[in-house]
């Protein structure tokens, strides 16, 4: 089986990869995901740390747990990944003299894999070895060696240990470094090869994906590490960067990526991908890209974006009861000339109702004799609607006070005998119905020509119209306000080595927001940023959401407050709309909830690409009822979702380099690189609950299986620019009530989880999939989840965990069956891990235990027969301890029960009474020792039950009768199925 992971970064490197670096991924990258994924090689949990510290006895405890606590979650897994990426990349730039060989290369793997052995250590509790300790490092180093299936990599690595234990122990520069080969015992060949290139470059992955913005190789001492690592290569070249100050989305993705083309034309090469920018590698005599060559190239690349899908009317025009509409925006990116040669198919794409045009009502409102309307009426169809509506939409936008474009186009349409000009502008309501007429009596000549046939004239109108218009010099000039905001935008966040910083235009934002304070404005601000740029009214065409919404409220006594949109938000709203295909104006009706992935720290290349593919093909609606399938099939173990298929149209097997023309350099088709991905989960339902339920689950799993930081909220914009703004691995914004019921934060550290005190990752996981899966079993009518039943089912299993019983069993029911041996296990196992961390109700279950446990030693019955039958010493006890007067002694008590309890099961056929079928021993003895265990039993049930969990409370007792004989009737067939798999492993249900 391939994890995501791994399918992903085989499908996105290139098909001639080096076979050492795809041997690594096919074999120890799986190892290292079981092993490293839930430790942090950075950040954590302040008491996590102080808690583990204290118990290893160290007593620096307090200072180095906040030292430690103050950075931002990275995961081991994603730490040595990045770092080895990393490392890796710069082996092409070496000199020409410098050859890596495949021993190298191997040993460079499996030392950067290691390097961190004390922080692994440390995620098992243990003391890890000193510097000078060097056999209990290679000790170490071999353990580690074959849990993370070192063997199927290279199966000489034994032999190669002290070489691999070199390069682990001196990654750093200085810091627990042992230096002299002499002290390293079976050194194999050229002993100096390990100080210089090895060691540097691991060194240099190594300090890279601890950088967490692309100005650190400036403002940082880390950069000038980085450079001297390169210089101890020989590798020429200067670290330089971009770096984006504000992060909106598809917007700076496109920004970002339009820099990578651009740098790339000048010899960049990219090296640590952030979610603000880049790191290169540049030529040392290279210029300083152009200022403002950069920005006409920034701003062609989001020109070209939106032209498909505007011009091809998908987005940017609006249609309504008085036709089709222009956004603000679509006029200010394209010329005239362009938007009216780009008509025909803006028209085609937004007129499309056949079944009930608009022209045969129109017709009938411009009180045309019977003779006309019956002459006409035959051939108002779509293809008068289309018609009309073309003209009416130029006319309004273009020609609204020429009279020579009437003209024209009754020229054109060959109707100047035949209509007046004054019939044309016959209007009603706002709409011009008079063209309908023109395009009836056009049509009414041609009545043979099909939909496709007309489109072509329409085509043709369009274009003949666009140069009538040129010639006669009719069109307006070009202007363009949303260019000017983009190229500002540019100005004042876009930052590129050696350029001057831009001053920030406070003072322009300051009169821009006093000015909109004042009574008389009529310009909005915007409703998703400040005043910085220039803005405009929401138009349903352009916002994803409903205009004027995320606003505030009107003051008393004010007059309707009118929100905006700026230029720059416009963008991003129109870019959204092109990617994802969504409605605009409706899309917030489908309560999405935004999910917004960051790296933590840095991406390398390779897992930026993979990323990518991850969000283009990544399942539209994640299917629970498999995953439940898949998860119990799997032993209930988190981490088999590894394995899973995320991934749309995924094989059993990946295929070597299947992205790689899509990915950024590649020969196809270049997709962006989500520097800061976005993906976006939308839900049929009408309650946060369902909108809630995938997301919140995909937070947690992406985060776990790829080591990323996920922030999850219906916010349309994102909360952080970087994952530095945050320390957490995921983030919550304002999640549904089963969230906070189920004891789960809003926020997630990945330290605090690896550590227990909240519990780990996997933990979340795990309790989110036993309430989806007990949720779906007991609530749900498949195919439908009744996700709005979900708080009720977490409130049930949150306040006792015998609860989750009763709910199996409503879910059997529903079935008309009994519960079997292996989901009794099942669903005993599940409450067990809800109880995790809570000593009320872990003891709560170990009694519950204990009672099945105790009444088993004198009777038996098949687990096929009826609940009744498998619980009926149970009955009988509970019956009368609820029947008899309270203040009875406690001893009387357990004798009647006792004795009650003895005449019921005396009543019983012998094969169900266990100690009377032991042949070893005598008639007397199994009467007495059934006796015994009769009495032991009743004693529990009165003195730990009745007296000791519910304080003898009867009403409590009575109000709590049915959940305890679930849970013992669990209880009971679980233990029954361990004893028979004790006995039969080879038994099946």
């Amino acid at each position: 089986m391939y994890t995501l992971l791994q399918t992903l970064l085989i499908e996105t490197l290139e098909k001639d990869t080096d076979p050492v670096l795809r041997r690594f991924i096919e074999t120890v990258l799986p190892e290292m995901e079981r092993e490293f994924g839930a430790i942090p090689a950075l950040g954590g949990s302040e008491a996590a740390h102080y808690d583990r510290l204290t118990r290893m006895g160290d007593s620096y405890a307090e200072t180095k747990s906040k030292r430690w606590a103050s950075t931002a979650d990275q995961s081991l897994l994603v730490h040595v990944l990045n770092g080895l990426l990393t490392a890796w990349n710069i082996i092409p730039l070496l000199p020409a003299h410098e050859t890596i060989s495949e021993d190298e290369k191997r040993q460079l793997c499996l030392g950067l894999t290691l390097h961190d052995y004390n922080k692994y250590c440390q995620g098992e509790e243990e003391d890890s070895p000193k510097a000078d300790e060097v056999e209990s490092i290679l000790a170490l180093c071999g353990e580690m060696g074959e849990k993370l299936g070192f063997d199927s990599f290279w199966a000489d690595w034994r032999s190669h240990l002290s070489n691999i234990g070199y390069l682990a122990q001196n990654t750093q520069g200085k810091c627990g470094t042992n230096l002299p080969l002499a002290n390293w015992p079976n050194i194999t060949g050229k002993g100096h090869r390990l100080m210089s290139p090895l060691r540097h470059l691991l060194a240099f992955g190594d300090v890279a994906v601890h950088m967490n913005n692309p100005a650190d190789i400036l403002t940082t001492t880390r950069g000038d590490r980085l450079r001297e690592h390169l210089r101890q290569l020989g590798i020429e070249g200067s670290l330089v960067y971009h770096r984006l100050r504000s992060t909106t989305g598809l917007l700076s993705n496109g920004i970002h990526n339009a820099m990578l083309a651009y740098t790339q034309q000048e010899g960049w090469y990219p090296l640590l991908f952030f979610a603000q920018g880049t790191v290169y590698l540049a030529p040392e005599d290279g210029d300083s890209p152009d200022r403002e060559q950069v920005k006409e190239v920034l701003w062609k690349g989001i020109e070209q974006r939106l032209s498909n899908a505007m011009l091809g009317g998908d987005i940017g025009f609006k249609r309504d009861g008085k036709g089709v509409k222009v956004s603000p925006q679509t006029l200010e990116l394209f010329t005239a000339e362009r938007l009216i040669r780009s008509l025909a198919d803006v028209i085609v794409a937004k007129v499309g109702n056949v079944k009930n045009p608009a022209t045969p009502k129109r017709l009938n409102s411009l009180g045309l004799t019977g003779t006309e309307l019956e002459r006409l009426l035959p051939v108002a169809d779509l293809r008068c609607d289309r018609l009309a509506e073309l003209i009416s939409l130029v006319q309004r936008q273009f020609f609204a006070q020429s009279e020579a474009f009437i003209v024209w186009v009754l020229q054109r349409l060959k109707l100047q005998g035949q209509i007046t000009l004054e019939q044309t502008q016959a209007q009603k309501g706002g709409v011009n119905y008079g063209w309908y007429r023109v395009a009836a009596e056009y049509v009414l000549v041609r009545s043979t020509l099909d939909t496709e046939q007309f489109t072509e004239v329409l085509e043709n109108f369009v274009q003949a119209l666009a140069d009538w218009a040129v010639e006669r010099e009719l069109l307006p000039k070009k202007d363009n306000p949303t260019q000017s905001a983009f190229l500002e935008y540019v100005d004042q966040y876009l930052e590129v080595s050696d350029w001057a910083c831009a001053q920030t235009s406070f003072a322009q934002e300051l009169e821009s927001y006093a000015a909109a304070k004042t009574k008389g404005s009529k310009q909005p601000i915007c409703s998703l940023s400040s005043g910085e740029f220039a803005s405009e009214d929401q138009v349903d065409s352009v916002v994803l959401f409903k205009p004027q919404q995320y606003s505030n409220k009107n003051p008393l006594g004010g007059g309707q407050i009118k929100r905006g949109i700026s230029k720059i938000w416009s963008l991003e709203m129109l870019l959204r709309q092109a990617t994802w295909a969504v409605p605009s104006g409706k899309m917030e009706d489908q309560k999405p909830i935004f999910l917004y992935l960051y790296p933590a720290y840095v991406y390398s290349p390779q897992v930026a690409q993979a990323i990518r593919v991850l969000l283009d093909n990544l399942k539209q609606r994640v299917n629970f009822w498999e995953i439940h399938k898949f998860w119990q099939k799997n032993d209930c173990k988190v981490t088999a979702l590894r394995d899973f298929p995320w991934l749309a149209e995924q094989d059993t097997e990946p295929e070597a380099g299947r992205f790689q023309d899509s990915a950024y350099g590649g020969k196809g088709d270049k997709k962006d690189l989500p520097f800061m991905g976005i993906s976006y989960t939308t839900t049929r339902g009408k309650t946060v609950t369902d909108a809630w339920v995938e997301p919140a689950f995909l937070a947690l799993a992406m985060s776990r299986l790829l080591g990323i930081k996920v922030v999850t909220t219906p916010s349309q914009t994102p909360l952080y620019n970087s994952d530095s703004d945050f320390n957490e691995s995921i983030k919550l914004d304002g999640p549904a009530s089963f969230w906070s019921v189920m004891g789960l934060p809003e926020s997630i550290h990945l330290e605090e989880l690896w550590q227990g005190r909240i519990q780990q990752i996997d933990d979340f996981i795990q309790r989110l999939l036993i309430l989806y899966s007990t949720h779906l079993e007991s609530q749900a009518d498949k195919p439908d989840p009744r996700w709005r039943a979900l708080p009720d089912t977490t409130r049930q299993l949150m306040s006792d965990p015998l609860n989750i019983f009763s709910l199996k069993e409503k879910g059997c029911r529903k079935q008309k069956r009994d519960p079997t041996r292996t989901e009794a296990a099942q669903y005993w196992h599940y409450a067990q891990l809800l109880a995790k961390g809570d000593n009320t109700m872990t003891k709560k279950l170990t009694l519950i235990r204990r009672l099945a446990e105790e009444y088993r030693q004198f009777y038996r019955t098949r687990s096929t027969d009826s609940t009744h039958a498998i619980l009926l010493p149970l009955t009988k006890a509970m019956d009368t301890i609820l029947s008899v007067p309270p203040d009875i002694p406690t001893e009387d008590l357990i004798l009647e029960g006792a004795g009650q309890l003895r005449d019921a099961i005396a009543r019983q056929k012998p094969y169900l009474r266990p100690i009377l079928m032991d042949k070893t021993l005598k008639g007397s003895a199994k009467r007495a020792q059934e006796l015994r265990a009769i009495e032991q039993f009743m004693t529990t049930c009165v003195e730990d039950l009745f007296l000791g969990q519910y304080k003898g409370d009867i009403a409590l007792l009575q109000e709590n009768r049915n959940r305890l004989k679930s849970g013992v009737g669990f209880a009971y067939q679980m233990l029954d199925l361990q004893e028979a798999t004790e006995q039969s492993p080879e038994e099946s249900e």
